[in-house]
């Protein structure tokens, strides 16, 4: 059966965002063209212009396609632990494990340090980091609340240590490689969970994911 336009659409859409994604893990940010980009996804530099007009906005589109997948990669995995007591410490080893370690996630590393020097990329950065933090925020609400056990918490602070964590892979996965072993990575894990866990706990019997975020293709 022939694809409709809208499939063939969507189907040229995937082809670049992968691309876009392979070359910025692979080659680095600056050798990211969008000549080199066109040539490994396998389509018209027509289609690319149809779709995304310039090198940022398919850039930005990528990386938002890669928090989509991480978004529902962790959520998957949320769900299938039955054990509410080692749901955060799951949550962060497999996080690690298979988003933030994954050679995938390189091409997010580089659009942050090319930001560094491109305030344009930067300021697209920022405002998307804004948006994908109120999509987490109810997932967070949904599977984690404050410790009753400690006075003065708040869902402010789960937000926050969320937040953290992001950044705490984030950085590790710029540094891992210099780290003597793996023992090592999965120490700093260990010890982030713990801490972590004197501020929250897994909320008991959730078996159902949370909403899904409005502002996302129906399809994500």
């Amino acid at each position: 059966m022939r694809r409709t336009q809208a499939e063939r659409s969507d189907s040229m859409r995937s082809r670049l965002l992968e691309a876009t994604l392979q070359s910025l893990a692979e080659d680095g940010y600056a050798a990211s063209t969008l000549s080199s980009i066109v040539r490994r996804a396998g389509v018209s530099r027509g289609a690319q212009v149809h779709h995304y007009p310039n090198k940022q906005a398919l850039m930005l589109d990528a990386a938002e396609d890669l928090l989509r997948r991480t978004y529902r990669q962790l959520g998957e995995l949320l769900l299938s632990i039955g054990d509410e007591d080692d749901r955060l410490t799951r949550l962060v080893e497999a996080a690690w494990d298979q988003v933030f370690s994954t050679p995938l996630f390189h091409a997010y590393t580089e659009l942050l340090v090319a930001s560094l020097r491109d305030e344009n990329l930067a300021d697209a950065l920022r405002e998307r980091l804004k948006r994908v933090q109120s999509v987490f925020a109810p997932a967070v609400e949904h599977y984690f609340e404050p410790n009753p056990k400690l006075s003065g918490t708040s869902k402010a602070d789960l937000h926050a240590l969320f937040q953290q964590l992001s950044c705490f892979l984030v950085g590790l996965a710029t540094q891992a490689h210099l780290m003597k072993d793996r023992a090592q990575v999965q120490a700093h894990l260990a010890l982030w969970a713990r801490q972590a866990g004197l501020v929250m706990k897994a909320r008991k019997g959730v078996r159902l994911p949370p909403p899904r975020p409005e502002a996302w293709p129906r399809k994500s």
